[in-house]
């Protein structure tokens, strides 16, 4: 397979004169002469500093190592590509895709552009005075044979080509052969090759569900035939790759694999039609979830990331993984104060952020010593983890928020210091970092509200098992998945998650930037737009008596009774909390205390435990008054 790609390679190269070395009439010496959808760009050598206008080319670059300067919808991007390797936080939003800023590009001062050129056909020429600019096809000539994934393939190693990045691109690919050869094998011993499929997106507007489903020229499918599965969807091939239908559409769908990513309530509409649960792949349990928004954006690591997706939804593994395999050392770790690096897999980890030796030893880690919090000083672990934590006695660390005990930690003689939840400060940060490589909170977030997925992804990164956390992540997800198309009443709820920690009239609430906030948005109620604004760029706000409306929405949840002055019992006779209509409804949650402490954590570990003890409490609500 791999002579057979560098060969269609060097194919297209040769036809489309993307790479014509015997040309060179109008570039100056030095440079390479690209022929592309929109001209012909003559392009530096030692390019440092690239913009990229479409998500895919991002990819291409990040796939290559290269962080590009520029990106246009950095948040739409950050929202919807699901890829192993991140962002930079130096990276900087260019406006749109379809009106980028050329102002903005300009003062960035790159020397690559890197556009489509559907989207760039009238500012090209505005680009190319700003740096020279590269626009591409996003799909093939019909007339050239060539598919999307050979395009993507082709893309790809221009840039690569580019850059000076050829050996990179090179095993980038060899990587990716690899991967759909272990792919087919592990489905052959599975005795799955050979399954048909239909790839598909769902969506629901003004009540109306759509969905594409794809066809042999899309690349997502192109993908899944290279591992031996086969598309099952036998509509004409399209322009884009897919076809548009209604839910009703679905009814002459025979049995098959149907993967499927799906947006906003999707999921709670399949669980209540009767259509959709009479489908025989629906019955005979062959409808996967992919996630909402794990999804192909054109490059060779979400290609990768497509495979994984897929091998997981059918419970087959790869034979031969090994964790040596999932990550290699050295690793960088990008955080709030800048880039950290791991030489080799750390064996000595303390922990000092206040919920990461759940993490850790989810990931088969045994940190060494951990901060106390929310639990007796003298217990390291709670239920939820004690099982894989399998009796371990690490040394409990008792160190109040801003008072880190630097010579206790450099006694511990650590290989690598957790401080993803710690909240530290840069000096902190500086100071752990003479003791031994600190991984600490992303910027992107406030601190103490990373989300429990980015915290997985970070540590499992920093040890060496990614892989491992992504396949946490996703067994969470699902359960967060099940509970929502076991529950639809709890879509689009408003609810507020308060506290009470002090006298009975005093309150506060955590936000949607909150773990304890997002546990429930990820059940598919709503914390009102209101409440974050007010927050600001805290994970919490505390309210005045007067405010005391805010507290007022269709469910409310009361955390941390064991902090409120007399508990429970008092808040309920408080007539503050009586005059609220939600009091009223009886929409009044109280956590009890081992699911609160769940709740607390957040981790990739409690949420299980936190879903099993509180969801049947909010189901009980929805089936007593039928709201």
């Amino acid at each position: 397979m791999r002579k057979t790609v560098i060969l269609l390679l060097m194919l297209i190269f040769y036809w489309s004169g993307v790479v014509d070395a015997q040309d060179t009439s109008g570039c100056e010496a030095g440079t390479t002469r690209i022929e592309h959808a929109l001209g012909i760009t003559c392009v530096p050598a030692d390019v440092e500093r690239v913009v990229a206008l479409e998500w895919t080319y991002v990819e291409n670059l990040l796939a290559l190592g290269v962080q590009p300067v520029g990106v246009a919808d950095i948040e739409g991007y950050n929202n919807w590509v699901d890829i192993s390797v991140e962002l930079s936080e130096d990276t900087i939003d260019v406006g749109t895709r379809q009106e980028p800023n050329l102002e903005l590009i300009a003062e960035l001062e790159p020397d690559l552009i890197l556009t489509a050129s559907f989207r760039s056909a009238n500012n090209y020429d505005e680009l190319s005075a700003i740096a020279p600019t590269i626009a591409f096809n996003r799909y093939p000539d019909p007339e050239s044979g060539a598919s999307q994934y050979d395009e993507m393939l082709a893309t790809f190693m221009t840039i690569a080509n580019v850059l000076g990045l050829e050996d990179v691109g090179d095993q980038v690919i060899a990587d990716l052969d690899a991967t759909f050869a272990a792919a087919q094998s592990a489905l052959e011993e599975a005795g799955r090759a050979d399954e048909t499929f239909i790839l598909s997106q769902g969506w629901i507007a003004n009540d109306t569900a759509t969905f594409r489903l794809f066809t042999d020229n899309a690349m997502a499918v192109q993908v899944l035939e290279r591992i031996g599965l086969e598309n099952a969807w036998d509509d004409a091939p399209q322009p884009f790759g897919f076809t548009e239908i209604s839910f009703e559409g679905f009814a002459g769908i025979e049995d098959t694999n149907f993967f499927y990513v799906a947006q906003g309530d999707v999921n709670e509409a399949f669980a209540a039609s009767p259509l959709w649960n009479s489908l025989p792949f629906v019955q005979s349990d062959r409808a996967y979830y992919l996630g909402g928004d794990v999804w192909l954006f054109g490059g060779p690591l979400s290609a990768e990331l497509l495979v994984e997706t897929i091998l997981d939804a059918l419970n087959v593994e790869i034979p031969g993984a090994t964790e040596d395999a999932q990550a290699a050392f050295p690793v960088t770790i990008e955080h709030k104060f800048g880039t950290t690096t791991i030489e080799e897999a750390p064996e000595r980890v303390v922990a000092i952020g206040y919920t990461e030796q759940d993490y850790l030893v989810a990931l088969g880690v045994i940190p060494i010593a951990v901060r106390s919090w929310y639990a007796d000083e003298s217990i390291a672990f709670l239920p939820w983890a004690e099982d894989e934590a399998g009796g371990a006695t690490p040394e409990i660390l008792v160190m109040p928020f801003g008072n880190l005990n630097y010579e206790a930690i450099l006694a511990l003689n650590p290989d690598m210091i957790s401080a993803v939840t710690a909240g530290i400060t840069q000096e902190e940060y500086e100071t752990l970092s003479q003791i031994a490589p600190t991984i600490a909170q992303s910027g992107d977030y406030v601190d103490f509200g990373m989300p429990w997925q980015e915290i997985t992804r970070t540590i499992g990164a920093a040890v060496g098992q990614l892989d491992a956390a992504e396949e946490l992540i996703s067994e969470v997800e699902t359960r967060f998945a099940e509970a929502r198309e076991a529950n639809p009443e709890f879509a689009g709820q408003t609810i507020v998650v308060a506290y009470n920690y002090g006298d009975a009239r005093t309150y506060g609430y955590y936000t949607a930037q909150d773990g304890r906030g997002r546990f429930f948005t990820d059940l598919g109620f709503v914390i009102p737009d209101e409440l974050n604004e007010i927050a600001g760029e805290s994970f919490f706000a505390d309210i005045s008596t007067e405010r005391i409306d805010l507290l007022d929405q269709d469910v409310l949840i009361f955390l941390g009774l064991g902090f409120a002055e007399g508990g429970q019992e008092a808040i309920e006779n408080d007539p503050l909390i009586q005059q609220l209509d939600v009091f009223k409804a009886g929409n009044v949650v109280f956590i009890p205390a081992e699911y609160d402490d769940a709740l607390q954590y957040s981790s990739v570990l409690s949420l299980e435990f936190a879903l099993e003890g509180i969801v049947p409490e909010l189901a009980a609500i929805f089936n007593d008054d039928g709201n």
